[in-house]
């Protein structure tokens, strides 16, 4: 889930890196999502989990690789040799490994300098683990940052009180990350924690509605804007108008019913995929 937060929010991996280097990105802005691959011919065990963009103070773009680790693994270390090796050499530009380990001994054993066996070369990971993640005590904490609050709450989920914070805040949370976080933590959660935080979840009061409705009503939501997007998708290809990448993603990254069925209904008589999402 750490890898979709930052294809869901780019500018989450400079949270990250900025936790890891115990920094502040000042200077650091444009975040964007690249292909895993980014035009490099390695094999599938060599690919990134996910790799951000960035554009430093002095303007040139940089990368940013965000890895997520639950054990140590050996073979990682000959990955992100080959992987952070051939971005610094084609794009000549600084390569960040980030490192996110949700167990504080597992994060003790990468953060330190690395070298694969026999080698030259001297990988220096920046490891966040729970020490570096802040305890959210407040909505607003968690509303500032819904992907660290996740996050903290899973690696502290012996502090109840952190964990019904973020639980709790999820629902309100104004877009389809919300409840899919919250499923997200609630997974990672022993069993009598998540009974405690069900409970807390279902109390409703006459004024509102209770946080599970909350989170239900946006799982609904989520659910029929995915249904039209891949409607739309298939219509478009039916009649010959395939989307490109770039649209496909556009398509996707829709949650909003009444935009999608817009354009499901121009794509029934479109000419143009351009006249689907109404661009001049």
């Amino acid at each position: 889930m750490p890898l979709e937060m930052t294809r869901r929010r780019p500018a989450f991996a400079l949270e990250l890196l900025a936790l890891g280097l115990k920094a502040h990105p000042d200077g650091y802005h444009d975040a964007r999502l690249e292909s895993v691959e980014l035009n490099e011919r390695l094999p599938a065990e060599y690919m990134a989990d996910s790799v951000i963009s960035v554009e430093g103070p002095g303007g040139g773009r940089r990368f940013v690789i965000v890895e997520v680790q639950r054990a140590w693994d050996d073979r990682k270390v000959w990955s992100w040799a080959a992987y952070v090796g051939g971005l610094m050499g084609r794009h000549r530009c600084a390569v960040l490994l980030v490192v996110v380990c949700l167990n504080k001994a597992v994060a003790a054993r990468y953060d330190r300098p690395i070298m694969p066996t026999d080698s030259c070369m001297l990988l220096r990971p920046v490891v966040v683990g729970p020490d570096q993640l802040p305890l959210p005590r407040t909505t607003e904490d968690v509303l500032a940052s819904p992907e660290l609050a996740v996050l903290s709450a899973i690696a502290h989920s012996d502090d109840f009180d952190v964990v019904a914070t973020v639980g709790t805040a999820m629902a309100e949370v104004e877009d389809e990350r919300g409840p899919v976080y919250y499923d997200y933590l609630f997974g990672h959660l022993a069993e009598p924690v998540r009974a405690r935080l069900e409970e807390i979840m279902s109390t409703v009061t006459p004024e509102t509605e209770s946080g599970i409705e909350r989170l239900m009503r946006r799982r609904e939501a989520i659910a029929e804007a995915r249904t039209k997007a891949e409607m739309l998708v298939l219509i478009l290809e039916t009649r010959g108008l395939t989307p490109s990448s770039s649209q496909r993603e556009r398509i996707a990254s829709c949650t909003d019913p009444e935009v999608l069925t817009a354009w499901v209904t121009r794509a029934a008589t479109a000419t143009a995929i351009a006249e689907v999402f109404g661009d001049d």
